[in-house]
């Protein structure tokens, strides 16, 4: 009767410290998983009568989640949206300053500098309004992957440029007003064949507004956002001669301004068109700064909404929190139960092997 018990492997008791050890080990396993990530448990089954609310609060704190990302990415694009606007602003500022100096008596060398600065003027348009936020050209509307501004080549020396100049040299005494009418339909324009603007953007401006882009920004619905390049005034009415858009008459403005070097003054009609450029450029001036400001007006009520939705995330996360995160003292304690029980056991186990039957009788 000298023989180990560990012979008798297959005993009740064997098998029972068996079952316990491995029963032992399987909890110190959910131990350390709820140690190590502080969630009760690995799956929703493990999250025993806590399931049902688990369940019903993670997609809303995913929802909660992705309206905030579409609020920082629309803003992002309107920071950049506002710094071109600001720019366009400058632009047309610079313009009305220049043609104001030459509205009067103006000599040829006086015009020729204006024409320049006008000219200068239109390779900054095109890089303004083909300015990207990294991901997104911020004037384009809802089809952000296609520049505003077509092509390569400069505005200056595009086909609408070069008609508009047509039109400005064949002022005359009594043409001005005819010639810068002619202007303005011809930069109004949605032919493809003549138009500066992506086919997206040749629209009406009525019809460009409706292409701004759009995000989902709570329960309410979307909301909309950018200024579209050839989108009309967001608020105020445009002038008698004018595009529709303010955007599209700067550009008709620094257009026939660029070709009119080599007039003054005493250029018949040249005064009248000067002056009725100017005048126009107080409205689209205006205009942009309606645009800059319905811009701002946007982020604010972005930022109010993110704020709000902060709030929300922050009482889902603690509801889910409080449903789901483990008690970490108790995780402590579990831990520690467990390693002695199972020390306990090996212990056990180890004496065992070397009783004899007579000892374990």
């Amino acid at each position: 009767m000298s023989s180990s018990i560990g012979q008798f492997g297959g005993s009740a008791l064997s098998l029972i410290l068996e079952a316990s050890v491995k029963d032992l080990n399987a909890q110190q396993e959910v131990a350390t998983w709820q140690s190590s990530t502080g969630i009760t448990g690995a799956t929703y089954a493990d999250l025993g009568s806590s399931r049902s609310t688990v369940l019903s609060l993670t997609p809303k704190v995913t929802q909660v989640e992705a309206w905030q990302s579409n609020i920082t990415n629309a803003q992002s694009t309107l920071s950049v949206t506002a710094t071109g606007l600001n720019q366009l602003v400058s632009l047309a500022q610079t313009l009305s300053t220049n043609l104001l100096g030459i509205s009067g008596t103006a000599t040829t060398s006086q015009v020729a500098a204006a024409s320049s600065s006008a000219t200068s003027a239109l390779a900054s348009l095109k890089t303004v309004l083909n300015t990207s936020d990294g991901a997104n050209y911020v004037f384009a509307g809802t089809d952000s992957n296609t520049a505003p501004i077509k092509g390569s080549g400069t505005l200056s020396s595009s086909s609408l440029a070069e008609q508009i100049a047509a039109s400005v040299q064949s002022l005359n005494g009594t043409n001005a007003s005819a010639v810068f009418s002619q202007a303005t339909t011809l930069a109004g324009s949605t032919d493809q064949a003549l138009t500066v603007f992506s086919a997206s953007l040749s629209v009406s401006p009525s019809q460009a507004v409706s292409n701004q882009r759009a995000i989902m920004s709570g329960t309410n619905g979307t909301t909309s956002f950018g200024i579209v390049a050839t989108q009309s005034s967001t608020t105020s009415s445009s002038s008698d001669n004018s595009t529709g858009s303010p955007i599209r008459d700067l550009m008709r403005d620094l257009m026939a301004v660029s070709s009119m070097s080599g007039m003054s003054s005493n250029t018949p009609g040249f005064s009248d068109l000067a002056k009725q450029l100017y005048a126009s450029l107080g409205t689209t001036i205006s205009q942009l700064t309606e645009q800059e400001g319905a811009v701002g007006a946007t982020q604010n009520s972005l930022t109010a909404q993110s704020t709000l939705l902060t709030g929300v995330s922050s009482m889902l996360q603690t509801q889910l929190g409080d449903a789901r995160n483990a008690d970490m003292a108790t995780v402590a304690t579990n831990a520690a139960n467990i390693k002695t029980a199972l020390n306990a056991s090996y212990i056990l186990i180890s004496n065992m092997k070397g009783m004899t039957l007579a000892d374990y009788l």
